[in-house]
């Protein structure tokens, strides 16, 4: 499977540009920047990736691999969204209680409805951040809408932390089929040393999807083991 450099370069060459011209266009001083970028030893940050979807007439999911869109707020969505984000603690407190009591009505309402899987829920987050562990008792069973995902999964775990994001967000709730072995590319729960993280698999590297956090890098002597492959969000 194709790494985030891989991706970059395909979409360069299918624009017709060499490193150095993309690099020119980019602003950068040369084409030595979209080498590292390519080999997997620098990344772009934010404005970057933004900057490289529109020069390579790409997506953002197409770029970073992402294989399942999230759906996205409307504009009504995103016009609530706003109006939450300047509301003080006690507002934010007041709605979310509101949100809260009509989801819990609405679902009590269509629960009938719905063909809901019970499912093993990890109490302990795997880690998008710094590492924790998933003890194998420390679990309960949840009630999950129907679907492929919840359908192919063997358990489901908790995100911390945000160095995942945008693919995933500290909080996240994620389906993971168990697997001891991932292709290049695919994100999973891995055990390294001691800590779990879910980060996606590189060469001899665990990479994080948000730029302001390190990569892992993995070493000759590492405890390493994989968990599962996560398959989406609940």
């Amino acid at each position: 499977m194709n790494t985030f450099g891989e991706r970059i370069k395909k979409a360069r060459q299918a624009k017709g540009l060499s490193q150095a011209e993309l690099a020119k266009i980019m602003g950068e001083s040369s084409g030595n920047v979209i080498f590292t970028w390519e080999k997997g030893t620098g990344k772009p940050d934010y404005e970057k990736i933004a900057l490289l979807c529109d020069v390579l007439e790409v997506s953002a999911d197409d770029i970073i691999g992402r294989k399942k869109k999230i759906l996205m707020p409307d504009v009504s969505e995103w016009s609530l969204i706003k109006k939450y984000r300047v509301l003080d603690a006690h507002g934010k407190k007041m709605t979310d209680f509101v949100v809260d009591s009509e989801y819990e009505r609405v679902m009590e309402v269509f629960k009938d409805k719905i063909h809901m899987r019970k499912m093993k829920f990890y109490n302990a987050s795997a880690s998008a951040g710094t590492g924790n562990y998933i003890d194998s008792d420390d679990f309960e069973i949840i009630e999950v809408p129907d679907s492929d995902y919840a359908n192919s999964a063997d358990y489901i775990v908790s995100v911390n932390g945000d160095s995942m994001e945008p693919t995933f967000h500290n909080g996240d709730k994620v389906f993971i089929k168990k697997q001891d072995s991932l292709d290049i590319g695919d994100v999973g729960v891995f055990y390294l040393n001691g800590d779990v993280f879910i980060k996606e698999l590189g060469r001899n590297m665990l990479i994080s999807h948000n730029c302001e956090y390190k990569n892992i890098p993995l070493h000759d002597g590492d405890t390493l083991m994989c968990y599962g492959k996560v398959l989406g969000r609940v």
